[in-house]
């Protein structure tokens, strides 16, 4: 396999989410398509969250937010 092709391989994961973390991830998600003038429902929740993926691994301060939202839900 090229590393095209690897880089193009998907994978699919299943996530867990409280009812209320369904619901302010569906409003940011509102949000988006409001602030990129989409149609209301054209970013999907999976290309959301891989932006947000994207985005807390390029950056420090993201990173380190999210990490401590993290240790605070560990304690």
């Amino acid at each position: 396999m090229s590393r095209r092709e690897a880089r193009a391989k998907r994978s699919r994961i299943m996530v867990e989410l409280t009812p209320a973390d369904y619901e302010v991830l569906n409003r940011w998600r509102a949000s988006a398509d409001e602030e990129l003038d989409q149609s209301a429902g054209e970013t999907t929740l999976a290309g959301a969250i891989s932006a947000m993926i994207r985005a807390t691994a390029a950056d420090h301060v993201v990173n380190d937010a999210v990490l401590d939202l993290m240790r605070r839900e560990q304690s």
